[in-house]
C-alpha cells in the first residue's frame, strides 16, 4: 500500500517538473522572440534609412537635385564612383544636357524623360529620408529597451507620418506611370550603373514601411502577453494604434491617388483635412451666369468631396468591383481654398450648401506701393461651382465649417502678409 502511494507522489512529482521545465523552456522561447522582435525592428530601421539613401543618391541627380550635405556625406571614393556612373549613364543617351546640370535624359532610340517628371516620380522621398534619419531611427534605438517610450514614439510621431507618407502614396499613381512609360531608360540606367534593384522596387519601399511598423508591434504586443508583462502588452498596442491610424490615412491618400482625368498634382495640395460621400445635380451645357450646378430636375448623383489644405476637389464615382469601399474616382471640379465663399442656405433645402467662386479677391498687397483703403474691399463678384446635398443637416454643418475654417485661416495668413509688405519701407 505504501509502495503505491509513494510511486503516486513520484510520478507526480515527476510530472510537475517536467511541467514546469517546459513552461520555463517556453518563457526563454518567448523572452528570445521578444528581444529578436525588437532587435530586428531596430535593424530593420536602419537598413531601410539606407535604402533611403541608396535611391536618392540613384535618382535624385536625375532630377538635378543634388543637395550639399549628400555631397559631403560622400568620400572620395564614392565620389569617383559617382562621377564614373554619370559618364556610363551619358555612354546610352543621346541629345542630352551635360552631367552636372541633368537639363534632360534621352534613350539611344529617341526616348526620353525629363528631370521634372523625374521629380514626379521620387515624389517626397528625401524628405521621408532626412526625417528618418534624423528622427525615428535615433528615438528607436533609444526605445528599444522600453516599451513606454515606443509608445510615445509612435503616439508624438503619428501626425507626421500620416502628413510624409501620405503626400508620398497619394504621388504613387503618377510616379507608376511615369516609370511604365520610361522604363527602357530606367533599365538601362540600372543596368551601366550596376544596381540591384528595379526603380519601381526601390520606390516602393516607403508604402511598405507602415505595414512594417505594424507586424511588428503587433507580434511585440501578443509575445508581452504571452509573458505576463501586460503593461507593456498594452504600450505596443497603444503604439499599434497610431500606425494603423496612419495606415488608414496613407490608403486614403493612395486612393485619391488614383483619381483619372485629373489636372491638379494632388501631392502638392496640403494636407487632407476632410472628405466623405456628397450628391450634386450637374448642369449640362452652357454656363449661365457663372453658375454650373442646378437642383432642377437631374437626378442626384453620387460623389465625393475632397477638402485639401489649399483646394476643394469634386469627383464622381463608380462602382470598384474589386475593392467595394473604395469607388472609382473620376475629377469633375476643383476650386481654390483661397476662392471660396460658401452659402449655406439653399432654399428650404436644409442639407444642401453651395460653393461660389470669388473673382479677383483683393487682399491688400502691394508690392510696388502702399494699397489705398478701397483696394482692400472684397470682391462680391461670384459664381456657383458646385452645389453640394449631404445626407443630413448635421453632416452639411460639420462641411460648412472644415471649408470656412480653411478659408479663415488662408485668409488671415494673406491679411498677415499684407501688413507685412505695406510696413516695409
Amino acid at each position: 500500500m505504501m509502495s503505491h502511494i509513494v510511486e503516486h507522489l513520484v510520478s507526480g512529482l515527476q510530472n510537475d517538473l517536467c511541467m514546469k521545465k517546459e513552461e520555463s523552456a517556453a518563457r526563454r522561447k518567448s523572452e528570445a522572440q521578444l528581444y529578436r522582435l525588437l532587435a530586428e525592428m531596430v535593424e530593420t530601421e536602419r537598413k531601410y534609412v539606407q535604402d533611403l539613401e541608396e535611391a536618392c543618391d540613384y535618382y535624385l541627380p536625375l532630377a538635378g537635385i543634388v543637395s550639399h550635405r549628400q555631397i559631403q556625406s560622400l568620400d572620395r571614393r564614392q565620389i569617383k564612383n559617382k562621377k564614373r556612373n554619370l559618364s556610363q549613364c551619358s555612354s546610352v543617351t543621346t541629345s542630352c544636357s551635360s552631367q552636372e546640370s541633368f537639363t534632360g535624359l534621352s534613350l539611344e532610340r529617341g526616348e526620353n524623360i525629363s528631370p521634372a517628371e523625374v521629380r514626379c516620380m521620387v515624389g517626397n522621398i528625401e524628405d521621408i529620408r532626412d526625417y528618418h534619419k534624423k528622427v525615428m531611427l535615433p528615438r528607436m534605438e533609444k526605445a528599444a529597451e522600453n516599451a513606454q517610450l515606443m509608445r510615445i514614439l509612435f503616439e508624438t510621431e503619428q501626425s507626421r507620418l500620416s502628413r510624409k507618407y501620405g503626400r508620398y502614396c497619394i504621388n504613387s499613381t503618377r510616379s507608376s506611370i511615369i516609370i511604365d512609360q520610361n522604363i527602357k531608360f530606367f533599365s538601362l540606367y540600372q543596368f551601366n550603373n550596376g544596381h540591384k534593384l528595379r526603380v519601381d522596387a526601390m520606390l516602393i519601399k516607403p508604402i511598405q514601411r507602415l505595414t512594417r511598423y505594424h507586424m511588428f508591434l503587433s507580434s511585440l504586443s501578443k509575445t508581452c502577453q504571452d509573458l505576463g508583462l501586460l503593461e507593456d502588452s498594452t504600450e505596443f498596442s497603444l503604439a499599434l494604434s497610431s500606425i494603423l491610424s496612419a495606415a488608414r490615412h496613407t490608403n486614403t491618400m493612395m486612393w485619391i491617388g488614383k483619381m483619372e482625368n485629373c489636372p491638379l498634382d494632388l501631392s502638392g495640395q496640403g494636407q487632407l483635412l476632410k472628405h466623405g460621400k456628397v450628391l450634386t445635380k450637374c448642369l449640362a451645357g452652357s454656363l449661365k451666369k457663372g453658375r454650373r450646378w442646378s437642383t432642377r430636375s437631374q437626378k442626384p448623383s453620387p460623389c465625393y468631396l475632397f477638402l485639401f489644405q489649399q483646394t476643394v476637389v469634386l469627383c464622381r464615382t463608380s462602382e470598384n468591383c474589386v475593392e467595394q469601399n473604395s469607388p472609382h474616382l473620376y475629377y469633375l471640379n476643383h476650386i481654390s481654398v483661397n476662392q471660396v465663399r460658401i452659402r449655406d442656405t439653399i432654399a428650404d433645402n436644409l442639407n444642401t450648401f453651395e460653393v461660389h467662386k470669388l473673382e479677383n479677391i483683393k487682399v491688400g498687397i502691394s508690392v510696388m506701393g502702399q494699397s489705398k483703403p478701397s483696394e482692400h474691399k472684397k470682391d462680391t463678384k461670384s459664381g456657383v461651382i458646385m452645389r453640394i446635398e449631404c445626407e443630413s443637416e448635421n453632416v452639411k454643418d460639420d462641411w460648412v465649417r472644415a471649408v470656412n475654417s480653411e478659408v479663415k485661416q488662408l485668409r488671415s495668413m494673406a491679411r498677415s502678409l499684407a501688413s507685412q509688405f505695406t510696413s516695409l519701407p
